[in-house]
Order: structure tokens, then sequence, then C-alpha cells
């Protein structure tokens, strides 16, 4: 049976905040779909907070829990978007069920859980305030790189997760973060390439208040690393600040699991940094880069570190 879109498309803005449109699928996509599919929904379509998403409003009302996700799963395959079910009403327990198996749902008037686009909304709610808390970390990883490394406009989240050996979802999360708050903006279509608004020193500049350090602990050992040098020692490569006696290796949380009993809170000859991201996606010839080096460094009560740690950054735009 069809439903009111309008009614959908009142209780979508109200939930996130923002307009939606929603109109019928389009024809080709449409015909991409099983005959399954076509029979069993009436299909629409919406841009909803920068992403692509199928609308699957059941006709079925004995339709199970894993039949929606089964065919949730077989439109976005089919049309590399996202697909939510749309249920005119659902008992508890389904919807318990919907939930624990992640099915992107949306009930009019009650539930909008949205797990793909990270949203689990009952009441009307504020988007979410972003304002001086910081950058999740991939978005910043993005954000460096973008400086640092390579170019990543007109690229989408598919070649970026590719080109920093991480996972879609989370540069798909990442750059979604990063659209939300207006650091970059995203193109039409199922591609969504981004572009960042600025660039250069107006960039860093706009993301320094929520950048964090990369540090998420540090330890000590005894053993020689092979790993990327950080901290005091990098310092010493890049300005005048004295070298220090001990070593500095920036290492992930993988590689610490690893090293295991190696490594210790307080006893060890040499500093050992457990990295929230990979210091080898942007840093080169053995050492760190130099904007995660200033943000790992930026705190420090240590006088002559905190006069060389500004250096790092001046004259680079």
């Amino acid at each position: 049976m069809d439903v009111n879109v309008q009614n959908i498309s009142n209780y979508i803005e109200k939930m996130v905040g923002a307009e939606v449109q929603i109109e019928p699928l389009d024809k080709a996509k449409k015909q991409a779909l099983p005959v399954l599919i076509t029979n069993a929904y009436q299909l629409l379509q919406c841009q909803l907070l920068g992403a692509e998403v199928s609308l699957m409003v059941c006709k079925d009302a004995n339709a199970t829990p894993m039949q929606l996700k089964k065919h949730c799963a077989i439109v976005e395959r089919a049309l590399e978007m996202h697909a939510a079910v749309v249920l005119p009403e659902v008992k508890p327990y389904n919807m318990k069920r919907l939930v624990d198996a992640r099915v992107n749902t949306i009930v009019p008037g009650r539930q909008l859980f949205l797990p793909s686009l990270l949203m689990d909304l009952r009441v009307q709610r504020n988007p979410v305030d972003m304002v001086g808390k910081p950058m999740p970390v991939m978005a910043q990883v993005v954000v460096l790189c973008h400086l640092q490394k390579q170019n990543l406009n007109g690229m989408s989240a598919q070649p970026i997760a590719e080109l920093m050996g991480v996972s879609y979802p989370n540069i798909n999360r990442a750059v979604k973060w990063l659209a939300d708050n207006r650091f970059v903006e995203l193109s039409p279509g199922r591609e969504k390439q981004m572009q960042f608004i600025h660039e250069g020193k107006e960039l860093w500049e706009q993301a320094l208040s929520v950048l964090q350090s990369p540090i998420e602990r540090v330890l000590r050992t005894d053993r020689m690393l092979d790993a990327y040098i950080c901290g005091e020692e990098a310092l010493a490569e890049l300005t005048m600040l004295a070298e220090p006696q001990e070593r500095h290796w920036a290492i992930t949380k993988q590689e610490a699991q690893q090293l295991g009993a190696e490594l210790h809170k307080e006893f060890g000859e040499h500093v050992v940094e457990v990295w929230r991201y990979n210091p080898k996606l942007m840093g080169e010839n053995g050492m760190v880069d130099r904007l995660s080096l200033y943000l790992s460094l930026r705190d420090t009560e240590d006088e002559r570190v905190r006069k060389e740690v500004k250096g790092l950054v001046i004259g680079k735009w």
C-alpha cells in the first residue's frame, strides 16, 4: 500500500532539523532491482544529511526483521546507496530485533534508527553540536593528509580509504563529519566527491581548536624499536632543540599489543608513544609528520620545547 510521503518527510525533518525532499526512486535504479523488491516495497529516495538514501516502504505487514534486513542488503548492493525500511507500525519486540540486526528503520512518529548514518532518534532533538569537542580521529587524519601529503579534493570516501589503507566505513563517517561541520562540501549524486571549503593556513586555523593530540598513552621500553621517531627526538631533528638522550618512538595500538610485556608504564630507557592513528600514514623518512608532531607537543610545560614547537608551522603555508 502507498503511504503519505509528506508524513514521512515531515517526521524526518522534525527529527534531524534539516529539510528533506522525498521523491520516487529513479526509474533506472528501480530497473536494477529484482522483482522481489519492486513488488514488496514502495521505493522512494532522498538526500539525508549529505547521504543518498533509498526509502523502502514495506507493503507486507507480516515481513520479518530478517527478511527486511536481507532486502535492505539487496538494495544497498544493487544501488550502492543507503537503504532504510519504512514501516507504518512495528511491535516493540520486532523493533528490538531490527535494532539488534542494525537495520535502518523509520517508523513515522515513533522511531528513526539509521545506524549506517550514525543516527538513533526517538524524540525530537537538535543536530549534534560539535563545537569545542575533539575532531574524530579519522576526520583528523583526512585533514592532516590533505594539508601535508596529498590533495584530496575531488575524491570520494572509497579511494581515500584505499589510499590510507583503512576501512571504507571509517573514512565514510569521517567525511560525513567533516561535511556536517562545514570543513568540506560534498558533490550531489552517488559518489559524493569531497571539496575542502578552506585550504592551507585557513584550513589549519579552522581546525586547530578541535584537533587532538595523536598520543593515546606514553609508555617506556628498554628495547630498540623499528618505528618512526617522534616527540622531542623528532623536534630536535627539525629545530635547534638539543637532542635528548633517550629515544622517542611512535607506534600503533596493535603494535603495542604485540610488544606486550616489553612495554612498561614507568620503567625503560626509551619513550614509546602509542598513537590513535598510524604514524606512518603521513610520516616520511622514519619520522612522524610535522603537524601531528606539533599537536603531540603543543601542550607541553617544558618552556624550551614549547619555544621550538611554535616554529613547526611558521612559514609552512
